[in-house]
């Protein structure tokens, strides 16, 4: 999925919230690109700063939240390259929902229950390719087909409340793509759906990109939908990305203690272990994210790792390269003793 030029370059982003418990650093020093055709996760728990990511990447931070430093660099092919970090609200409204596109939480309250799902669809494409009503409708019909939508010239007529929570997710994904944007951020799209719907959805994106070679930013908290669907993963705890790579490789041979922590806590890990027959105990990470309005010194997984050293508590870790080769990093000075127990 190489290319010469990427669609998205992250570098050094910093978020902030001033509240009144203080300034509250959400966003952490990330860094990452996404090329053109390309899937990449961004998984972890909830606050850990997913979702704030994607929303500094289409300028929608809520008014408390600021970007404190870094770089967010679009650049479509064929077209100049544009800071979104410091790009004015002009320029941001012709990207957003134009050049990216976004798939928001929970459609049922993204979605205007007053307007019909052909006009929202229609509504993008009047703004930015000054199409007209009759024509954008029209083309909303043939979005929600593509979509996986039946009798879509029918279901143009259809509010979102007559619509099923899977239905209502693929208008999100029509509306999303109605302008053919070079990057689509996909922020938690198959939350509450049952698997099946899950398991559609992800097919849809993986036809668009491979249809259009749009690139695709897949936020999410389950590790295991990710694992035959990314490119690559990064995984995020407070604030910071703790560790990146191949999906396969970060599937298979996790060099950090939280992301091997998540992976211990799936199900689908424990299922068909010799035992007396009864459900196995599932794993838990102890503990709770720290305060980020209050981070503690040192590496801020400390106190929930049981691999955690001294050193752990007082340093401050960097992302370090774990396989140079497959382009594996991670943020824990303990990764080769991981490599090592793996390996046993």
């Amino acid at each position: 999925m190489a290319a010469s030029c990427p669609a998205l370059v992250v570098e050094g982003l910093n978020i902030h919230f001033h509240t009144r418990r203080g300034v509250v650093h959400a966003v952490d020093d990330v860094t990452f690109d996404i090329a053109p055709g390309e899937i990449v996760a961004l998984v972890g728990e909830s606050g850990s700063g997913k979702s704030v990511t994607s929303l500094s990447i289409m300028g929608l931070l809520p008014r408390i939240g600021h970007i404190a430093g870094g770089r967010l660099v679009f650049q479509p092919a064929g077209h100049a390259p544009v800071d979104l970090a410091t790009a004015p609200e002009k320029v941001l409204r012709k990207i957003r929902g134009g050049g990216i596109g976004m798939i928001f939480q929970e459609p049922m309250t993204s979605l205007n229950p007053a307007m019909t799902v052909g006009e929202q669809i229609a509504e993008a494409l009047v703004l930015h390719h000054q199409a007209d009503r009759r024509a954008a409708l029209a083309r909303a019909a043939d979005l929600l087909a593509a979509v996986g939508i039946a009798r879509p010239r029918e279901r143009v007529g259809s509010y979102p409340h007559q619509m099923s929570g899977g239905m209502r997710q693929r208008v999100m994904i029509a509306i999303a793509i109605a302008c053919r944007p070079a990057l689509l951020i996909a922020d938690e799209p198959t939350t509450a759906l049952d698997v099946t719907t899950q398991a559609q959805i992800l097919e849809i994106l993986q036809r668009l990109r491979r249809d259009t070679g749009m690139a695709i930013l897949f936020i999410t908290h389950n590790l295991s939908l990710v694992e035959a669907f990314a490119d690559r993963i990064m995984v995020m705890y407070a604030g910071q990305v703790v560790e990146c790579g191949n999906a396969r490789d970060v599937m298979t041979a996790p060099r950090h203690p939280y992301t091997k922590a998540l992976l211990d806590c799936l199900p689908v890990r424990h299922l068909g272990r010799p035992g007396d027959g009864a459900p196995p105990e599932l794993p838990t990470i102890p503990g709770h994210p720290p305060d980020l309005a209050h981070r503690p010194a040192g590496c801020a997984y400390a106190m929930r790792c049981d691999r955690a050293h001294d050193a752990c508590r007082t340093g401050h870790p960097d992302l370090q390269m774990a396989d140079a080769a497959h382009g594996h990093a991670t943020r824990c000075i303990a990764w080769r003793e991981m490599s090592v127990a793996a390996g046993a």
